[in-house]
């Protein structure tokens, strides 16, 4: 189990408990807009919450002056034998908590959490190149753009049925840059 603390939010393992909180943002097209799912129902909701109580990498972010779930991020070890110590993370936050640096502070958390518990050499993380969000995000946390991938993939497909391709960036930061030292 992961239960990893900051000032203003609890990070952890998801619970049954987490489901309408979960449903709020999922539900909603702002939300799936740059993902690979679009937006869910309440049964959906149920099954992904389910499957995730059994995932020990997938996270849900609690903010504790409300007690309420405000988002989720995940993570795995890249899964190339040559990429030793090479993380992945993700996340989704609820619209209605923007701008008050809860996904900094999550993502902050998890980072810490990546290299100096899991002893992680390298965490990497893909977004939309329209997805301006993100992307200050991935800056501000001091990952690096270490590529652009145009037509890159498709999750969607348009009215006739042709896949939609997106570009996209791929963002990176190495232990040395996060601690500061070159070690």
């Amino acid at each position: 189990m992961i239960r990893i603390e900051t000032d203003r939010l609890i990070i952890r393992n998801y619970s049954k408990a987490d489901i309408e909180d979960f449903y709020e943002y999922m539900q909603l097209e702002y939300t799936s807009r740059y993902e690979d799912f679009g937006p869910m129902s309440h049964e959906e909701c149920v099954a992904a919450v389910t499957r995730r109580i059994h995932m020990e990498n997938a996270l849900v972010v609690e903010l504790k002056s409300e007690n309420k779930v405000i988002g989720d991020i995940n993570f795995s070890a890249d899964d190339d034998e040559c990429s030793d110590r090479t993380y992945v993370m993700g996340y989704d936050f609820n619209f209605r908590y923007q701008k008050k640096g809860y996904a900094t502070e999550a993502c902050t958390a998890l980072i810490d959490f990546i290299f100096n518990e899991l002893h992680g050499r390298r965490i990497y993380a893909e977004c939309n190149d329209d997805n301006f969000n993100s992307i200050k995000l991935l800056e501000r946390l001091g990952f690096r753009r270490e590529g652009y991938f145009m037509e890159d993939i498709a999750f969607k497909k348009d009215e006739d049925g042709n896949p939609i391709y997106i570009n996209s960036y791929l963002y990176a930061i190495l232990k040395r840059e996060w601690n500061g030292s070159e070690n």
